[in-house]
């Protein structure tokens, strides 16, 4: 007889993504763009969303307790996750930040936004991926969270 307070949902005993599988190619991903040299584009917010959406959809909680094993598989998360939001939201940076107020060009006079831009994305990731670790019980939390459905047809049961 199995206790029904700890049975495995039906979801969970499929087997799944390779989390660091996952975070590796998050981050040949990121290598590739980042050093792909031009600006950000489209193209980044497309792969960035892409990436994140793919990462939350996957994502194992870590152990409640804290080994260092949790403590790591945390950072992952932070690290990865953090990454694929700044590769959403660098276009957005260098166009509506960088480009109009922080403008530089080098002695041959082409533009450093798009370098200037990963510079910022860089201490930008750091403070999301230390965000995201520290909350990673939250972000599971309410990614395992059932959704009520608001049905104008579905009667409440008392």
């Amino acid at each position: 007889m199995v206790d029904e307070g700890t049975a495995v949902p039906a979801y969970e005993q499929q087997p799944r993504v390779d989390p660091g599988a996952l975070a590796l190619a998050t981050v040949a991903g990121a290598v590739a763009f980042i050093f792909g040299g031009g600006d950000w584009d489209l193209l980044a917010v497309v792969i960035g969303l892409m990436l994140l959406l793919i990462l939350l959809a996957h994502h194992r909680p870590a152990p409640p307790t804290h080994t260092p094993r949790a403590l790591l598989l945390r950072g992952a998360f932070g690290a990865t996750t953090g990454l694929a939001f700044c590769i959403a939201v660098a276009p957005a940076i260098q166009f509506g930040i960088v480009g109009p107020y922080f403008h530089s060009e080098d002695p041959e006079g082409y533009s450093m936004d798009a370098w200037n831009t990963t510079v910022v994305m860089a201490l930008l990731w750091f403070v999301v991926a230390t965000l995201l670790a520290v909350f990673e019980p939250r972000v599971t939390r309410w990614l395992d969270r059932p959704r009520r459905s608001r049905s104008p047809y579905q009667t409440e049961e008392p």
